[in-house]
């Protein structure tokens, strides 16, 4: 089903909810700020307030879709079930990397994709305080900052789960290895060319659906590790494993199942 949405009225608002919601935020919380949803899962005022503002603005631009955001899962379950659903579904990550946030850190980004039966078919990263923007659209391609980008190999790589990590380290596979604790920004790295791969153990929509896409438009591969499936929204258990390129894919995805 063929999605029609202006991709750039979605870039401009959510640099204004960043400008409004996240930025005034960053090293200004206090304590009734900041709430745990569980264990190291931290929530801040700033995702609330990102997520209350993108919701309605999202919905408006597409009549007829619907939205899942990673706070209003997080208040009731029941909300993911609407990514199986044959209406058009926004998927919202307020504000990716909210422990760094919280503890007036970087990274964080804010992230959002549009998908349909699982598929993504646009996707959004971005970066408040560089101001960097990725954006991909299914069969248009990958944007960073405006300009058209391609995956280019790259030595570092961003491995997350305990044992993947041990797995790949005794590989001697890949090189130095990143842990930015926010996966836009690992999204963001890679169309900078500053990793070759990314392998993710949780697959939560929010976190992947934007940059997957964004992945495979700029001519790399995406899939998860078990069976070699191309992503899919619906899914939220890795490992998902990302690279430059289907050979690039391979030899990584062997590193990792030895």
């Amino acid at each position: 089903m063929p999605v029609a949405v202006d991709i750039d009225k979605v870039t401009r608002l959510m640099a204004e909810v960043a400008d409004l919601a996240i930025l005034p935020r960053f090293r200004a919380l206090d304590s009734a700020d900041i709430a745990l949803k569980g264990p190291n899962d931290y929530v801040t005022a700033a995702d609330l307030d990102a997520e209350a503002r993108l919701t309605p603005a999202l919905a408006g631009l597409l009549p007829g879709s619907v939205v899942v955001g990673e706070e209003a899962v997080a208040k009731d379950r029941a909300v993911l079930d609407r990514l199986g659903e044959p209406a058009p579904v926004w998927i919202i990550d307020p504000l990716d990397g909210t422990a760094n946030f919280a503890g007036s850190r970087t990274p964080f980004c804010s992230i959002v994709a549009l998908a349909v039966g699982g598929e993504p078919v646009a996707g959004w990263i971005y970066e408040p305080l560089t101001r960097d923007m990725l954006v991909a659209e299914r069969g248009g391609g990958a944007r960073f900052n405006g300009q058209a980008v391609r995956l280019a190999p790259g030595a570092d790589v961003a491995v997350y789960g305990k044992a993947l990590r041990r797995k790949a380290e005794e590989s001697g596979h890949f090189g130095r290895f990143i842990d930015e604790r926010c996966a836009g920004a690992v999204y963001l790295d890679l169309a900078r060319g500053k990793l070759g791969a990314a392998c993710f153990t949780r697959t939560l929509p929010w976190d992947h659906a934007a940059g997957a896409l964004a992945v495979r438009e700029a001519g790399g591969h995406s899939a998860f590790l078990d069976n070699g499936a191309p992503y899919d929204a619906r899914r939220h258990v890795g490992p998902l494993l990302h690279s430059t390129s289907s050979e690039a894919w391979e030899r990584a995805a062997g590193a990792l199942r030895s």
